[in-house]
């Protein structure tokens, strides 16, 4: 019994030495998150020369309308969630969330993405 009870401390201790997940900090880069190796979390550039987490938050938007499905991305060391219901920021996946947009904001920014979708494909 005391066998399984130190491999049962160990495998917890190792857990606990697993980094948490921490959004990429590059200055002006608009990540998205996706499945890495081992299906671990990890970071693909979306777009360079972002100037602000709303800007980013619209590209990954774009992403979101594209595809249909929500998106987390990030934008210099905040997380940023993508969902039908809205879009909202945090600092880390288990931290409090805070929205980016109104719903009227949001309204605005998925009628433009649907113009330039439109556009296109239309090809122009």
């Amino acid at each position: 019994m005391r066998k399984v009870l130190l491999g049962l401390a160990a495998a917890v201790g190792l857990f606990g030495c697993e980094k948490p997940l921490a959004a990429p900090g590059h200055t002006g880069v608009c990540w998205r998150m996706v499945e890495g190796m081992n299906r671990k979390p990890d970071f693909k550039p979306v777009a360079p020369n972002i100037d602000t987490l709303e800007n980013c938050a619209v590209r990954l938007e774009g992403i979101r309308m594209a595809y249909g499905q929500p998106v987390t991305g990030a934008f210099q060391g905040r997380f940023i969630y993508v969902t039908d219901e809205e879009i909202s920021a945090a600092s880390g996946p288990n931290s409090q969330r805070y929205r980016v947009f109104t719903p009227a904001q949001r309204l605005e920014i998925q009628k433009g993405i649907e113009t330039l979708m439109a556009r296109e494909k239309a090809g122009g």
